[in-house]
């Protein structure tokens, strides 16, 4: 903080405290509350901190009566008379907010403050913009002996924000390491998009328990953190990132708290581990039923140097634990390369689900008609599913379609069964020719042709 705008500050609310004929010598010190913004002198946490205490029977210690903004002295030289706001936040009262984002709320101004307590005494407060140092500072001034009073009120005013930050975190989906549109997909995703066996589906459903009261009670009673972690292992295309956006989607719709990391680059995966924690943090913070869900988890929990840490989180050493209890369910296409010390060890990870390849004939069926909606025909399509079994549920996706560009080419509304078998076809033919990695090595140098027809 400026030492010359400092010493400006504290010889005015020194006079202030006169002026207004306070009783004593103020005690100025600076805010303890290091938020990004100064939650002491925000309008809007002080009216309802203000309805809060006329509603309760007996006072709490700390209570704010009422509070004032005061005119800026004219000794102060001009600190904080403009009443700039800085910036807008976005509903949490903690993050800048950015464009395209909806009830956005203004900063606290940077302004001078009388407050008055229910117990009799008076504080002053100076929020003000220092232009040297670019950051912003508050100054209280108390009665001397009101120390206690003072912090009690900056704990209420912290639990106010608090259930105001709880309350944005109902239905969000979070994006980490992502842009925040994936957002509004997850949200567009329904059990619809879902194609499972009933055993697979039944397995992931069974999870969602961690989040019953008497889950969260036996996990309280064995003293463990109230985590409960899921792997979701499986080839390509098997449905993985599928089954994250339904059950992000379905949890928000419930009032969850949702969380969705992206896989970070491979160039800046050294503390992907990071974000993680963080989320963890965050989901034991909003103390409301959260779910984490984890891109290629193989890829956080790679890096060597967070590989202790890796363990003790999910040993349940410093876990942070969510009282409303916290599912974390991560997707890997590649579970062998996840250390053997986080993917054997039991209670490292809860349970590991396998979303394999299509395997029976009527989850076959429910691909073709999911994916050729109305040109579904069962007497025509239905007999070919057993010729499409072995393969990923993308597969179905990928036959479909190209099946109905057939038709579209050849001036065909239907969608026919030589039309599905040709596509299955030529998709698997492309596979096979993309594998086979001699059609596409170089020659070497040595067998090349030279100018002039010269060999090197």
């Amino acid at each position: 903080m400026s030492t010359q705008r400092r010493e400006i500050a504290v010889q005015a609310l020194k006079e202030l405290w006169q002026e207004l004929k306070f009783e004593g010598n103020p005690l100025i010190f600076v805010s303890p509350m290091q938020k990004r913004i100064p939650f002491e002198d925000h309008h809007m946490l002080l009216h309802h901190l203000v309805a809060n205490g006329k509603q309760r029977k007996k006072s709490l210690s700390g209570q704010l009566k009422s509070w004032e903004f005061l005119d800026t002295p004219a000794y102060a030289q001009g600190i904080a008379a403009a009443r700039e706001v800085g910036l807008l936040l976005k509903v949490d009262m903690i993050r800048q907010a950015e464009i395209g984002d909806r009830n956005a709320i203004p900063a606290a101004p940077c302004s001078w403050i009388c407050f008055t307590f229910k117990s009799g005494w008076k504080a002053l407060s100076v929020y003000f913009y220092d232009y040297e140092s670019n950051d912003t500072h508050t100054l209280a001034a108390i009665p001397n002996g009101c120390q206690d009073e003072w912090l009690a009120f900056l704990n209420l005013i912290d639990e106010l924000h608090v259930d105001i930050w709880k309350n944005t975190r109902r239905g969000l989906i979070e994006i980490i390491g992502g842009d925040d549109e994936l957002a509004n997909v997850i949200r567009k995703a329904i059990v619809d998009d879902l194609i499972l066996n009933a055993e697979t589906l039944e397995h992931v459903t069974t999870q969602r328990h961690i989040f019953s009261q008497e889950m969260l009670e036996h996990y309280e009673a064995l003293q463990l953190p109230r985590l409960r972690t899921v792997l979701l292992i499986g080839s390509a295309g098997t449905g993985k990132t599928t089954l994250l956006k339904v059950e992000g989607a379905s949890h928000a719709k419930q009032g969850g708290y949702v969380c969705y990391i992206c896989p970070p680059p491979n160039s800046r995966n050294s503390n992907a581990w990071q974000q993680v924690t963080n989320a963890l943090q965050l989901a034991a913070e909003s103390k409301i039923p959260a779910l984490i869900l984890v891109e290629d988890f193989e890829m956080f929990v790679s890096s060597a140097t967070d590989l202790q840490n890796v363990l003790d989180i999910l040993d349940g050493v410093g876990t942070p634990d969510n009282p409303a209890g916290t599912l974390l369910l991560a997707t890997s296409n590649e579970p062998e390369r996840i250390d053997a010390r986080i993917r054997d060890r039991s209670g490292r990870i809860d349970a590991i689900i396998e979303l394999g390849l299509v395997e029976e004939v009527e989850l076959a069926i429910r691909f073709l008609k999911h994916f050729l909606g109305s040109a579904y025909r069962e007497e025509e399509h239905a007999a070919l599913a057993s010729q499409l079994l072995k393969q990923p549920g993308s597969h179905f996706r990928e036959v479909c379609i190209a099946a109905t560009m057939r038709a579209m080419e050849q001036d065909r509304t239907d969608v026919s069964g030589e039309d599905i078998l040709w596509a299955h076809e030529t998709i698997l033919t492309g596979r096979t020719i993309a594998a086979e990695p001699e059609r596409y090595t170089p020659t070497p140098i040595h067998k090349r042709g030279g100018y002039f027809g010269r060999k090197h």
